[in-house]
């Protein structure tokens, strides 16, 4: 048997896996197909892709349907292209590099009958050795993002060299105590070294691969350029910004006017290096799971990675045995444990493997926060929480009229419009409720919309439309207000003529999740205690630990988006991403869908603060 990269990551998940997946003794002689290698390498792609894109928190990305995933293909594979291009601008000597996987170099070592296999992104061949250089579609954000502030001045543990890649601060000789405190540095790196962290999981990617290579050589006498071979990632550079130019409706990502190229080279060769040991661990264990073929039962943990675009596959089967509503990971944060008055801490994943599934299961000798006796309560009885003052003095903050808004966006890897970052939330459509007066709003009639009829620019025209449409006074209600408030800025920077307008649409926003959930800065200015300030204001049981207005819905409506044809935002922007390629018919239902999906995410909020106001009447 061959075993890819991808398959190398998964196998060493745990036994169950490798058993699971129906690998047999006798085929680990036999080789890998491009084609099957091909299909792992951008299933494995395509969810490091929607994950880049989506936190997961209420979207199940692994259960969708492949063509939601499918749909971000040809951007994946421009990004490769694009690292392809640029990198002669930062490596000398010459490069290989292909969307097409058999046309990439490749890497293979076989120990104890099992063949390891990894082709290689962009392959750099210099005077004496090679550079390795993996394509990743995440942003160069989430590695200058590790390490700390220090009086209000972010300090990242990665700088950029004089040669326009980035390195660790160790590895350009500097004194690290000049920037953030060594225990500080050294907690921040210790990330790189876990594979299920969003930064270590591409480390740990690069690092397997270069375990491969380093044994191919070692197998085909080249062990002499071992040490001279440096191993780099390509990320997109969350600094550019598009100039909006197009060669025959096509982007050009040159270099922006600061300077920037589309994308980043990070230098990961030292901590690949210490990772070594690490792989040849799991190598061996992967070998033994392979061997031994066991299924049986495992404990769950955090290497099943649940709720992340890598959790592992088969999850459904080794965590059937926990309920789907009103678990113990639907206590919040719960990833942080539970502390019990005797103050010793216990781990949710040591719970579970222990019996304790259910909300109830957990002894409330165990449950010293508020919130988890709130959500307790409320589970045992079904009945619902509610602290009705505070309800009423969030819903008297709302001022009329009200304009209920909700964006629907395209979270694209590349910059599709001038202005845009590399995922960017491109707004292509709004929809809008008007309710001048309490109570009084008509679905139908008291509706304004927006939906972008093609994939040319139309923001400019749906900043009119939505400018014409709100007046200068009221209240602008939207559910989770930092997405909304984010978007309205960003326009408002891309197109000054109309930043006054946007910025004073921006101000008169309020979040509705305010008055359901809470917000502690807005209940202390009303004269709530800190405590009581942080503590939420409504609980129901059937909420089973979200805020997500799907969830909140339910209890104050008989709206339902059970049966929508289109009903969530990613199978909305799967829809808008298909419309050049559909036939007038089926574009002209596409487009009434989303049309629908959008109002009623807008008609939603109506209902839930009517529900509100009756509630607590």
């Amino acid at each position: 048997m061959a075993i890819t990269k991808t398959n190398f990551i998964n196998y060493s998940r745990c036994p169950r896996y490798v058993a699971l997946d129906d690998v047999k003794k006798e085929k680990l002689d036999s080789l890998i197909s491009f084609e099957e290698y091909k299909k792992e390498e951008e299933e494995q792609q395509l969810r490091e892709l929607l994950g880049s894109m989506f936190d997961g928190d209420g979207n199940d990305l692994i259960d969708t349907k492949n063509e939601h995933l499918e749909v971000m293909l040809p951007y994946y594979n421009m990004v490769e292209i694009l690292a392809g291009h640029i990198a002669p601008k930062f490596f000398k000597g010459k490069f290989k590099f292909s969307k097409t996987t058999q046309k990439q170099e490749s890497f293979d070592f076989k120990i104890n009958g099992i063949r390891y296999l990894c082709y290689v992104d962009i392959y750099n061949e210099t005077e004496d050795a090679f550079n390795i250089i993996e394509v990743k579609a995440t942003t160069t954000k989430k590695y200058l993002d590790m390490g700390v502030s220090i009086k209000g001045e972010k300090k990242s543990i990665f700088e950029k060299n004089d040669d326009g890649i980035y390195y660790l601060l160790e590895d350009l000789n500097i004194n690290i105590e000049d920037h953030m405190p060594i225990d500080k540095y050294n907690l921040q790196k210790e990330k790189l070294y876990n594979k299920l962290t969003g930064p270590g999981h591409y480390v740990y990617d690069l690092a397997v691969q270069r375990y491969i290579i380093e044994n191919d050589l070692k197998q085909n006498n080249g062990e002499d350029k071992i040490g001279k071979i440096k191993y780099y990632l390509a990320v997109l550079n969350s600094e550019y910004v598009f100039d909006g130019t197009y060669d025959r409706g096509e982007p050009v990502y040159d270099t922006d006017e600061n300077g920037n190229e589309i994308v980043s080279f990070i230098d990961l060769t030292s901590v690949t290096g210490q990772m070594l040991d690490m792989i040849e661990i799991d190598r061996k264990k992967v070998e033994r799971y392979l061997n031994e073929l066991k299924g049986d039962k495992v404990p769950i943990g955090e290497y099943c990675e649940n709720k992340k675009t890598t959790k592992c596959k088969y999850s459904k089967i080794c965590w059937n045995f926990i309920p789907s509503t009103n678990s113990i990971l639907n206590y919040f944060e719960s990833h942080l444990g539970f502390k019990g008055q005797d103050g010793v801490k216990r781990e949710r994943y040591d719970l579970i493997n222990d019996g304790y599934v259910d909300m109830l299961d957990i002894p409330e000798s165990f449950l010293t926060k508020e919130k988890h006796l709130i959500q307790r309560r409320a589970y045992d009885t079904k009945e619902p929480y509610s602290n009705n003052q505070k309800i009423k003095d969030g819903i008297n903050e709302i001022k009329y009229p009200i304009y209920h808004l909700d964006f629907e966006t395209f979270p694209c890897p590349l910059p599709r419009y001038r202005g845009e970052k590399c995922y960017t939330q491109s707004v292509f459509q709004f929809s809008l409720h008007i309710e001048r007066k309490q109570g009084e709003c008509d679905k139908e009639k008291d509706h304004y919309e927006y939906l972008a009829i093609d994939h040319e620019d139309r923001r400019e025209e749906l900043i009119k439309k939505m400018c014409d449409s709100i007046g200068n006074e009221g209240t602008v209600l939207v559910y989770n207000e930092s997405f909304e408030k984010t978007r309205l800025k960003e326009l408002a920077y891309i197109f000054p003529e109309y930043s006054k307008k946007l910025l004073k649409i921006r101000d008169m926003v309020f979040d509705l999740m305010n008055v359901v959930k809470t917000k502690s800065s807005l209940y202390e200015e009303l004269g709530y205690s800190k405590e009581e300030a942080k503590m939420f204001n409504y609980y129901d049981y059937k909420m089973t630990g979200s805020f997500s207005i799907k969830k909140v819905l339910p209890l104050f409506s008989d709206l339902t988006y059970n049966g929508m044809e289109i009903g969530n935002g990613i199978e909305a922007l799967v829809a808008y991403a298909k419309f050049p390629k559909l036939n007038p018919k089926d574009y002209e239902h596409k487009y009434k869908k989303l049309v629908e999906y959008c109002k009623q995410d807008t008609w939603a909020m109506f209902c839930v603060l009517e529900g509100l106001r009756k509630n607590v009447k």
